[in-house]
C-alpha cells in the first residue's frame, strides 16, 4: 500500500497558492511546457540542472523538450 512519503509531492512545502487553475481550465501539457520553460530559464538552459528542479533525468528532459518543440539556449 503507498503511504503519503511514496509521493515526493506530497511531501514538499508547497503552498496551494503557487498552483492555481485558471478559471478557464488548462491542459496538464500546458502545464508541464510551462514548468518546463520556467525550469530551463532558471538553469540557464542547462538540460541536467533543469532535470534536478523538476525531478527529472537529463534524457527525460531532453524528450521534453523535443515534445514541445522548445529551443534551448546554452
Amino acid at each position: 500500500m503507498a503511504r503519503a512519503r511514496d509521493f515526493t509531492t506530497l511531501t514538499r512545502s508547497v503552498t496551494p497558492a503557487e498552483f492555481k487553475l485558471p478559471a478557464e481550465g488548462i491542459t496538464l501539457d500546458e502545464v508541464e511546457r510551462q514548468l518546463l520553460v520556467q525550469a530551463l530559464e532558471r538553469s540557464g538552459g542547462n538540460q541536467t540542472q533543469a532535470g534536478q528542479l523538476l525531478g527529472l533525468n537529463r534524457d527525460q528532459v531532453r524528450y521534453r523538450v523535443e515534445k514541445f518543440g522548445l529551443t534551448v539556449k546554452s
